[in-house]
């Protein structure tokens, strides 16, 4: 039936699996299970779990007799023992069949305050307004208000924005571009910006007040350091993976995924190195910080179903 059943990259090998529905019911990566899919007898989902580093993560969702969903939960269970660890809960409410009132654990209801087809007029949280927003004939925002606070929005001819002004006017803000639509400057009372920009139109430069930074790119587009302050320094990259810096070296693997990051800068005691680890999905689960090779920082990531 033309569905994906196999991918490979590298050295991960992929399995797509589906029932007699065609619905994809659970995925695998070098045989270990990745995602798991499940429906109702409607052929709604109703849930998808995966293991984050060895935790069971998983998200439920209930819908009411219009097939809206109404609730929708995460868990988080134990690697050893599968005891619930956290979960979360948000309900959901359709006002008038639109999707305007959400209700999370323990808070009142956030209700989104809309007109016409949707278009957001305002914010509250259980009877306390948070925000409001007012709207031009484009239904673009004009004026956002919050309290004493307010935010009012410019725009040009062709769509751009053009200027904010605040409450307090040491916020206000103005911009401009150039022929290509791309910004030029921002002006404020103590800001100054100006940009510009190479015939590709990548970003060469970028001016903050006084402080002026310089960007510079291989023919590939992939960042370098400033020639002219740092000529030692390559001046391209041929596998589109940077190696070094001014203020780093930089390891990936086959994936082209950042495994280490040595710093340049001499400190006492050494310098620091980075470390970064990842699934068989490519996303960073453990990062750790050393200096001669003493852990200084150590962070677990876990996520949710995609």
């Amino acid at each position: 039936t033309g569905q994906l059943i196999r991918s490979e990259d590298e050295s991960l090998v992929t399995l797509w699996h589906y029932d007699e529905s065609d619905r994809l019911t659970y995925r695998t990566v070098n045989g270990a299970e990745a995602e798991r899919w499940e429906y109702n007898e409607q052929g709604w989902l109703t849930g998808v779990s995966h293991l984050s580093d060895g935790h069971r993560v998983a998200v439920q969702y209930e819908y009411d007799k219009q097939g809206r969903m109404n609730c929708e939960r995460q868990t988080v269970q134990h690697p050893g023992t599968g005891e619930r660890l956290w979960q979360h809960e948000t309900k959901h409410d359709y006002p008038e069949g639109l999707a305007t009132r959400t209700t999370p654990d323990n808070l009142p209801p956030v209700e989104w305050l809309t007109y016409g087809s949707g278009y957001l007029a305002g914010m509250k949280l259980g009877d306390v307004p948070l925000v409001d927003f007012t709207r031009d004939r484009l239904h673009r925002e004009t004026q956002r208000t919050s309290g004493a606070y307010e935010q009012n929005t410019l725009y040009s001819a062709t769509g751009q924005l053009l200027s904010h002004t605040f409450s307090d006017p040491v916020l206000n803000r103005e911009y401009g571009y150039n022929d290509n639509g791309q910004p030029v400057h921002i002006r404020g009372v103590h800001q100054e910006e100006d940009y510009r920009y190479d015939g590709a139109g990548r970003l060469i430069s970028a001016q903050h007040n006084d402080l002026l930074r310089r960007h510079a790119t291989d023919p590939a587009g992939n960042r370098i350091t400033d020639r002219e302050q740092y000529p030692a320094l390559p001046a391209i990259w041929r596998d589109n993976r940077i190696g070094e810096d001014v203020a780093y070296f930089y390891h990936h693997d086959a994936h082209g995924r950042l495994t280490e990051k040595d710093e340049r800068q001499i400190r006492d005691g050494g310098g620091y190195v980075h470390h970064y680890h990842y699934d068989n999905r490519h996303r960073l689960v453990h990062y750790r910080r050393e200096q001669q090779g003493i852990t200084l920082l150590e962070s677990r990531y876990l996520y949710d179903p995609p």
